[in-house]
């Protein structure tokens, strides 16, 4: 389980204010600069700018303990993408309110552009500050255990700017000769924390030297010393990250830890689908379909549709729809296409380089087996012959599977030809099932737009 530093929330909670103030005080000085009046308007433009900005905290994810989400290229990135929703919340919520003055284009252009960059400078210098006070705080801390797992807390730990904890070493009863950070024995470590003012101790004994950490446990307790203990579950799932959870007073820990379990994620993301999906129809349906189904009718003979089972959430097997793009054959449900495939159709070449053939999987993410964006369902085929050899292939079907996913757009697409670009496949599914926000949807979304307007080589 990932560890949180001391000061997280509080450095959270000074982030948050420390953008707000600057907005605030960055858009009146744009009205200024511009001789503007703070009248009706503005006023209500000072009010959408705060509101969307605070919604694209739910929307943009930061790790504020984590020292490389800091630095000025993800501080950039990250003003940058929030202050583009906050742009795209006040331009949508002027329409749908119908407020037909309109604002300056080039005041509104000015104050986007400016706040992104001095709010990333604010924040950069905030964040030395932050860490310049906390480092004359900080307390010192001892790992027992210098095996692997002792090493991955000691990176942990210099990783995580704001734990407020220097580790002085390491004590273990069998050390490696070669390494000059042991300190000593376990025994030895009680005299050395409180010769030197130790106040943290990391724990990573294996469970089978019970005895030694219930001594120790008895130790921390007497001389007032935190005692952590770190479970090894932390280093044998090193991709995963695992949470506490308590049965009553037991704690258990849950391997993954995975957005869209949660009811407040799972109704934002189907919400989403649904919406996105009905308007999607909507346009489409009276328009592009007529003119697609006769198309595809015309290339050669079969139905406009080409239904095939796929894997969905948790394995369970669904009906995708796509427009068919190729001659009908016996091996449709077990062959995939390649880039020179003579059972495409002419109709359907075009069709799958452009994607147009996927539009009637928008019926998929309303009926609710498959959603906007999510790993891509893969063939009943696939499942069968890949699960038993790529490593943590099934964690891809927590959730429901995607039109466009995170390996599409990094562009993982298309035939896997070998088990390595289906291994790379997966660990995109998994870090996208892992760390879901609105946010990464939307991202994905437009990435995947662009992706059609230019064309995609992989699209075949």
């Amino acid at each position: 389980m990932q560890k949180e530093g001391r000061y997280r929330n509080i450095i959270a909670i000074i982030y948050v204010i420390e953008d707000i103030l600057l907005l605030n005080l960055l858009y009146f000085s744009t009205l200024y600069f511009f001789e503007f009046r703070f009248d009706d308007i503005y006023q209500i433009v000072f009010i959408l700018i705060n509101l969307g900005y605070l919604l694209s905290f739910a929307v943009i994810r930061v790790d504020f303990s984590d020292v490389k989400q800091l630095h000025i290229p993800h501080l950039f990135r990250r003003n940058f993408f929030k202050l583009t929703i906050t742009a795209l919340i006040l331009m949508g919520s002027m329409f749908l309110l119908k407020i037909a003055e309109p604002t300056s284009r080039l005041f509104t252009l000015t104050f986007f552009s400016i706040a992104c960059l001095i709010m990333t400078f604010a924040q950069w210098v905030t964040r030395k500050a932050l860490t310049f006070t906390i480092k004359q705080t900080i307390s010192k801390g001892v790992i027992l255990g210098a095996g692997l797992l002792g090493e991955r807390v000691f990176d942990e730990m210099l990783r995580n700017v704001y734990n407020g904890i220097v580790i002085l070493g390491f004590f273990d009863d069998n050390p490696d000769q070669n390494r000059g950070d042991v300190l000593g024995t376990i025994e030895e470590a009680k005299d050395y924390i409180l010769n030197n003012g130790v106040s943290n101790v990391f724990c990573t004994l294996p469970t089978s030297d019970e005895e030694k950490i219930v001594d120790f446990i008895k130790f921390s307790e007497s001389h007032v010393i935190n005692f952590h203990i770190v479970p090894a579950i932390g280093y044998y799932y090193n991709r995963a990250q695992p949470i506490m959870e308590h049965i009553g007073k037991m704690p258990v820990f849950v391997l993954r830890n995975i957005p869209l379990s949660y009811i407040h994620n799972i109704f934002i993301k189907r919400g989403m689908d649904i919406l996105v999906s009905l308007i999607a129809l909507m346009i489409l349906v009276p328009v592009l379909f007529p003119v697609l189904s006769i198309m595809v009718k015309l290339s050669s003979p079969g139905p406009v549709f080409f239904k095939q089972k796929r894997t969905g959430k948790r394995g369970k097997e669904f009906f995708c729809y796509k427009f068919r793009t190729m001659r009908c054959s016996a091996d449709a449900h077990i062959k995939q296409a390649t880039a020179d495939d003579d059972r495409k159709t002419k109709i359907g070449n075009f069709l799958r380089k452009t994607s147009l053939d996927e539009l009637p999987q928008f019926f998929n993410v309303l009926i609710g087996n498959m959603s906007l964006v999510g790993p891509r369902p893969h063939m009943l085929m696939h499942t069968h012959v890949y699960s038993p050899k790529v490593d943590k292939y099934m964690v891809r079907h927590f959730i429901k599977p995607g039109i466009t996913g995170l390996a599409q757009v990094r562009g993982y697409r298309g035939e896997t030809k070998d088990i390595e670009l289906m291994e790379k496949r997966i660990l995109c599914d998994i870090e996208y099932v892992e760390n879901w926000t609105l946010g990464m949807d939307f991202k994905i979304l437009i990435k995947t737009a662009l992706m059609v307007l230019k064309g995609d080589e992989k699209a075949y």
